[in-house]
């Protein structure tokens, strides 16, 4: 969150900026945005394009790698014979590098971008765009590298991406993750316990154990998918319904765009999602846990009929076994959708936690109003 708000007779750009902090890029005026496109996408456009350069370095490295081993094949020998000198290791070790570089240049062209003028901020936007279109294709091998059409795509995505804010909504979202963090003890002290009482019952009956053994990851990830997806509709409708009612209530005669009324709707929707993405990542390290010493494995192979099966690739050695990961990820995306109905029908529950998300976007539409003063003044 901004820790000043401009006041009603401070700069525009002061005022967009404001808004940006408050998750509402899309208050701004298009024309604004549209003229600060290439400035606002100059970080983004350079860091990209040093990445690229880094895939295509990596590349490069993987083909000198692939001549070697066809030339030599199994032979220790010939392996020994590359040396920190070699094309291979030097090629690894730039792209590495530039790999490393990419956040760091990208976050050093949009400091300078912020500190010149529009015109020559333009001018960087301009040609770390240009750099992300002809990058790839100039340092890739023809035969196996993105062509132009994948970079011009890749552009019109950063610009567009960029135009609606995208850069703001993520800035925004990344605080707004900080701040439900430190306030999560409040909600956990608060639902955690009533949720329990319903959803141990479920963890420690069998048939969910012998429903989840018999399903892929892909249909795991289905039902979760499909909870989330509910939790997502359940959100959304309702906060759409509070907006309705406090707008009508506060500013009976307020015209928004249909953008605006998008973003003010989108940031609620969002706080409430990321609260229920916290809650639910809790429940499933809880339910890990909990499995982990509540469930040895002679409790699980008989409830599902099944040896248990252990997890394999990185998570090898991980004491849990999968049919434990997909009973967790069920019951945390079922959390996540109770606490969205919490929110929905909960009168304390809204109170405590939903009240104030509806106050800051009566704030934004304050600022928007301060923000288009600034504007007329100009």
């Amino acid at each position: 969150m901004p820790t000043t708000a401009p006041t009603p007779a401070g700069s525009r750009g002061a005022h967009e900026d404001h808004l940006r902090s408050l998750g509402l890029p899309l208050m701004i005026a298009p024309s604004t945005r549209v003229r600060e496109v290439l400035r606002r996408s100059a970080g983004v456009s350079a860091g990209l394009a040093v990445a690229s350069s880094g895939l295509s370095t990596l590349d490069r490295s993987n083909d000198y790698a692939v001549e070697l081993l066809d030339r030599v094949g199994d032979d220790a020998a010939e392996w020994e014979l590359v040396d920190a000198g070699d094309p291979i290791i030097v090629l690894l070790l730039v792209s590495l590098g530039l790999f490393a570089a990419a956040p760091g240049v990208g976050w050093l062209v949009a400091r300078i971008v912020r500190r010149v003028g529009p015109a020559y901020g333009t001018l960087v936007g301009l040609a770390s765009a240009t750099a992300l279109l002809v990058v790839a294709p100039l340092t890739f091998e023809p035969h196996d590298g993105p062509g132009f059409l994948t970079t011009s795509l890749t552009v019109v995505t950063v610009l567009v991406g960029t135009y609606v804010g995208a850069g703001s909504l993520v800035r925004w979202a990344a605080r707004r993750v900080r701040r439900e963090l430190g306030t999560m003890g409040h909600m956990v002290a608060r639902v955690l316990p009533v949720l329990m009482l319903a959803v141990l019952f479920l963890f420690f009956s069998a048939e969910i154990w012998q429903v989840m053994v018999a399903l892929s990851w892909a249909r795991t990830f289905a039902v979760v998918g499909v909870m989330g997806v509910l939790t997502v509709l359940l959100v959304v409708i309702t906060t759409r319904d509070d907006l309705h009612d406090e707008l009508r209530s506060q500013a009976p005669g307020l015209r928004l765009r249909m953008s605006e009324r998008v973003n003010i709707l989108l940031v609620p929707v969002l706080a409430t999602l990321i609260q229920s993405v916290l809650f639910a990542c809790l429940v499933f390290a809880f339910f890990l846990f909990l499995g982990w010493i509540a469930v040895p494995e002679a409790t699980e192979t008989r409830w599902t009929l099944r040896p248990t099966e252990d997890l394999g690739g990185l998570l090898a050695g991980v004491p849990v076994s999968v049919t434990l990961v997909r009973v967790s990820l069920t019951l945390a995306a079922f959390s996540a959708l109770n606490l969205a109905a919490a929110a929905a029908s909960d009168t304390a529950h809204r109170a405590r936690f939903v009240r104030p998300m509806i106050d800051e976007v009566v704030h934004g539409l304050a600022a928007r109003e301060a923000y288009l003063r600034a504007r007329r003044r100009r």
